[in-house]
């Protein structure tokens, strides 16, 4: 059994539970793949390690459940001032609804930390020194089962959407609680955490924040993620299983993740900038800074970039960068994909090239360059450093003054 048919036989295996324990799974099988495949471990020796996958679903039992959990079906109530019956025409009207609701917050915070779970998350500059948010939930079950919550401490800034308590803890809920442990680590979810998308259910946070605000984390747990026009010392923006996107950001310190979906940077500025995702792809464009990390387990990474060095890895997929003058360092692998690099004015590289399979051609001032073997070569004054390793794929190297 290979990666692909391993995956696959999860994926069928975890249909009956929900939506989040799946992805939490999934992410964590696709990450123990990631690490092994960069630690040069096969296939069948990371499969071995991850064990038979029967064996683990057995762990999602009854047993796992909390004592005298309830598990009856959600009645129909009354939201924002709306009588729901039990007719079909009735909720079929209901579900169509929309709840919105605009806050506004004063005062001082050394961060802003946005908890997603199952919303997406918005974020923007604010027009004064207020921070703003709307919270806007469509449909029967993220208005039933949702709710947006706000509290400060430590001078930090917390909103987000949680479950209300009330329907986990009088039971008003069809769904049940599964407790697994994998890798070392007790992962808990709802069984129907997914049905807030079905027929037309969302919840979005739109949120609004002042100029020069130090920090802002922003966490999901299957939306997506989107920041733009801010300027912060750090940010940080992960999404369990939805996209995350960067436009015009200026930051010291950038950090994205998602676990399954895409990311995109666009006209960023940074001194130190990551993105990370487990099997999606990365795209990074019009971006500035010291240092930039492109990782994925098996996506792609497409790039323009100004960066003094360049860290780019990918399990499978193929790395193709356009880099500009500053470029000092430049690091990129992946395992079976191509690797194609152009550089514009730089005053020299060395160039180290390995691939276990596919050719290699190296240009400097040319229009076609040359084929070359496996090596070091080393053009003009050799300013910039370059590594590019591939398992199987081509590498192509265009330099020029």
């Amino acid at each position: 059994m290979n990666k692909q048919e391993y995956m696959k036989k999860l994926q069928e295996r975890l249909e009956s539970f929900g939506k989040e324990l799946q992805e939490e799974i999934m992410e964590d099988y696709r990450q123990h793949f990631a690490e092994g495949e960069n630690e040069g471990k096969s296939e069948e020796e990371i499969i071995e390690e991850l064990g038979n996958i029967e064996e683990m679903i057995r762990e999602l039992s009854e047993d796992e459940l909390p004592e005298g959990f309830a598990q009856r079906a959600l009645e129909p109530a009354a939201v924002e001032g709306q009588e729901v019956t039990g007719t079909q025409e009735d909720t079929e009207k209901f579900e169509e609804t929309e709840m919105k609701r605009a806050f506004s917050y004063s005062g001082y915070y050394k961060a802003v930390v946005l908890e997603g779970k199952v919303a997406d998350v918005y974020v923007t500059e604010s027009e004064n020194d207020q921070i703003h948010v709307d919270y806007e939930a469509k449909g029967v079950n993220s208005q039933q089962n949702y709710e947006y919550y706000q509290y400060e401490e430590d001078g930090t800034f917390y909103a987000g959407v949680k479950r209300k308590k009330s329907i986990r803890e009088e039971g008003d809920s069809d769904e049940k609680m599964v407790k697994v442990t994998l890798f070392g680590r007790t992962i808990i979810s709802y069984g129907t955490i997914g049905n807030v998308w079905n027929s037309g259910q969302s919840i979005t946070l739109t949120v609004r924040i002042p100029k020069g605000m130090p920090k802002l984390t922003a966490k999901v747990g299957s939306g997506n993620v989107s920041v733009s026009g801010v300027e912060l010392e750090a940010l940080e923006a992960t999404s369990g299983s939805g996209n995350v996107g960067l436009n015009d950001i200026v930051a010291d310190r950038l950090k994205a993740h998602t676990g399954s979906g895409n990311i995109a940077a666009a006209h960023t500025e940074f001194i130190s900038g990551a993105l990370e995702a487990g099997s999606g792809n990365v795209k990074a464009e019009g971006v500035k800074g010291r240092e930039l990390r492109c990782g994925t387990g098996s996506g792609n990474i497409k790039g323009e970039a100004s960066v003094g060095e360049y860290h780019l890895a990918s399990g499978s997929g193929n790395i193709k960068m356009k880099a500009g003058g500053n470029a000092e360092r430049i690091n990129m692998s992946t395992g079976s994909g191509s690797i194609k690099l152009e550089l514009e004015g730089i005053q020299g590289m060395d160039t180290t090239v390995r691939t276990g399979s596919g050719g290699v051609r190296i240009a400097w001032n040319e229009e076609e360059g040359q084929k070359v073997k496996n090596g070091n070569y080393t053009y003009g004054n050799g300013a910039c450093k370059i590594k590019a390793n591939t398992g199987s794929g081509s590498v192509k190297i265009f330099g020029r003054e």
